[in-house]
C-alpha cells in the first residue's frame, strides 16, 4: 500500500508531524516507528472513527477533535488512509498533553507538534499529488469537526463548500481595521485576501467593548453582530439578498448550538469565508454569462470557419487581452485550446456517426491539414481518428449501409 517509501519519509522529516497508513480494519505503516510515539498507531478506536468519517469523502480534509487538536486526512485508494497528527493549532500546553494521552489511551510522554490550518492545507495537497498523483486546489481541502464538539454543518449541502485556512499568530492591528477589510473582502468576492487576513487568530473579543458580563454572551454577541454586517457585505457584492439571508439564518442557528467561545470563533470564521465564496461565485457567474458564454457562442457558430482568435473579442466588445485572461481563469484552458478541443469533439461524432473521409472531416472542421488534425485529435482522445472510428463506429449511423437499405 505504502508506494514510495521515501517521498513519505521526506514528508516527515519536513513537517515532523506522526503519519499513519491505514484502512478499517489495518493498520499497515507509521512514522515515526519507535513504538508508542505515533498516538495513532496505538489508537484503534479514533484511526476508526476517522476511517468511518473519511468513506463520504473524496479530497483531503482537516478534523477537528476538539478546539485545539485535530487531524489531517488523505483518502488514498480503495479507501485506505494517510491520516497527519494529532496536530495542535496553538501550543499545547502541559494540561492539553495530559488530557489528549488520558482520551487516548496513550502511554508514552510524545510531543504534539503545533501548526495552523493554513500550512496543514498545504501539506495535504502536497501529500496527495506525491502519494496518488492526484491534484487538488488547497480551496478544496474541507474543514470538518468531531460529534463531540457541535454538530458537523448539515442545512444544504450547497451551502457546505468552504474551507477555513487559519493559523495562530497574534494579531497587530485593530478591530475597525480588521472589519473594515473583511467588508470590502466579502463585497468584492476576495477569497484569497479573506484566508490571507484569517492567517492569524481570531480577535479577542474582550478587547471590542463590553457588551456583557458573560465572556461565552459577549462573544455570541459580538458574532451575531458580525454575521449581520457580513450578511450585508453580501448583498451589497451582488449576493441575491434572499439567499444572502438565508446564509446569515444558517450560521446563525449554528452558533446556537455552540458550548464554547471557541465553537463561536469557528463558526464566525466559517462564515467569513462561505459568504465571501459565495459572493466570488455570483460574480464568476455573471461575468461566464456575459463575455465568456458570449466567446463560446461565437465559436460554436463559426467552429467550421477558419475564423482566427483575434476575431473574437471585436465582435463581443470586449478588450482582447482581458477576455483571454479571463477565459483562461475561468475554464482551465486558453480560448485556442478550447476552439481546438471543440473541433476535435464534433469531428469525433461525425467519425463515430457517418461514414465520411477522415480528409473530408478534417476540412470540414478547418483544420490546416489532415495531418495536423489528426495530431490533434490524438492530443484529446490518444489515438488517431481512423482508430478512432474503427473503435467507435456506431453500426445504426444514418449513413451505414444498414440504414440505406
Amino acid at each position: 500500500m505504502v508506494k514510495d517509501e521515501y517521498l513519505i519519509r521526506k514528508i516527515f522529516d519536513l513537517f515532523r508531524l506522526p503519519m499513519v497508513f491505514c484502512s478499517q480494519d489495518e493498520l499497515y505503516a507509521h512514522l515515526p516507528e519507535e513504538k508508542g510515539m505515533c498516538p495513532l498507531a496505538q489508537d484503534e478506536k479514533m484511526r476508526g472513527k476517522i476511517c468511518t468519517f473519511s468513506e463520504k469523502m473524496d479530497k483531503p480534509y482537516m478534523y477537528l477533535e476538539n478546539t485545539y487538536i485535530y487531524y489531517g486526512v488523505i483518502p488514498l485508494v480503495e479507501n485506505d488512509l494517510c491520516i497527519i497528527g494529532p496536530i495542535s493549532r496553538m501550543e499545547p500546553t502541559r494540561e492539553v498533553l495530559e488530557n489528549y494521552r488520558h482520551i487516548h489511551g496513550t502511554e508514552k510522554k510524545f510531543e504534539i507538534g503545533k501548526c495552523g490550518f493554513g500550512t496543514t492545507s498545504k501539506l495535504l495537497v502536497l501529500g496527495q499529488y506525491l502519494l496518488t498523483g492526484e491534484k487538488t486546489d488547497i480551496s478544496e481541502v474541507s474543514f470538518n469537526v468531531a460529534d463531540t464538539m457541535t454538530d458537523t454543518f448539515n442545512p444544504d449541502s450547497d451551502m457546505e463548500h468552504y474551507q477555513l485556512e487559519q493559523s495562530e499568530e497574534d494579531r497587530t492591528h485593530d478591530s475597525i481595521d480588521y472589519e473594515n477589510q473583511v467588508m470590502n473582502m466579502v463585497k468584492n468576492g476576495d477569497v484569497d485576501g479573506m484566508k490571507a487576513i484569517m492567517n492569524i487568530d481570531m480577535i479577542d473579543t474582550d478587547d471590542i467593548g463590553k457588551v456583557a458580563d458573560s465572556s461565552l454572551k459577549q462573544t455570541e454577541y459580538l458574532i451575531v453582530s458580525f454575521i449581520a454586517l457580513i450578511t450585508r457585505a453580501a448583498i451589497e457584492g451582488g449576493l441575491l439578498p434572499e439567499y444572502s439571508y438565508q446564509m446569515g439564518d444558517i450560521y446563525l442557528r449554528e452558533l446556537e448550538k455552540c458550548k464554547t467561545a471557541m465553537d463561536m470563533s469557528l463558526v464566525g470564521a466559517k462564515a467569513q469565508i462561505a459568504f465571501t465564496e459565495a459572493v466570488r461565485d455570483a460574480k464568476l457567474e455573471r461575468s461566464r454569462l456575459s463575455y465568456i458564454e458570449e466567446c463560446k457562442d461565437y465559436i460554436a457558430k463559426h467552429l467550421r470557419q477558419p475564423f482566427k482568435v483575434g476575431d473574437i473579442a471585436p465582435a463581443i466588445n470586449v478588450n482582447r487581452t482581458y477576455l483571454a485572461k479571463k477565459f483562461t481563469e475561468i475554464e482551465g484552458i486558453t480560448i485556442q485550446q478550447y476552439i481546438m478541443k471543440e473541433r476535435c469533439k464534433h469531428a469525433a461524432n461525425l467519425l463515430k456517426y457517418s461514414d465520411y473521409p477522415i480528409s473530408i472531416i478534417s476540412e470540414y472542421f478547418s483544420f490546416a491539414s489532415q495531418s495536423h488534425f489528426g495530431v490533434q485529435f490524438r492530443k484529446y482522445y490518444g489515438v488517431t481518428p481512423n482508430e478512432y472510428r474503427n473503435n467507435n463506429k456506431y453500426i445504426g449511423s444514418y449513413d451505414s449501409p444498414q440504414n440505406r437499405k
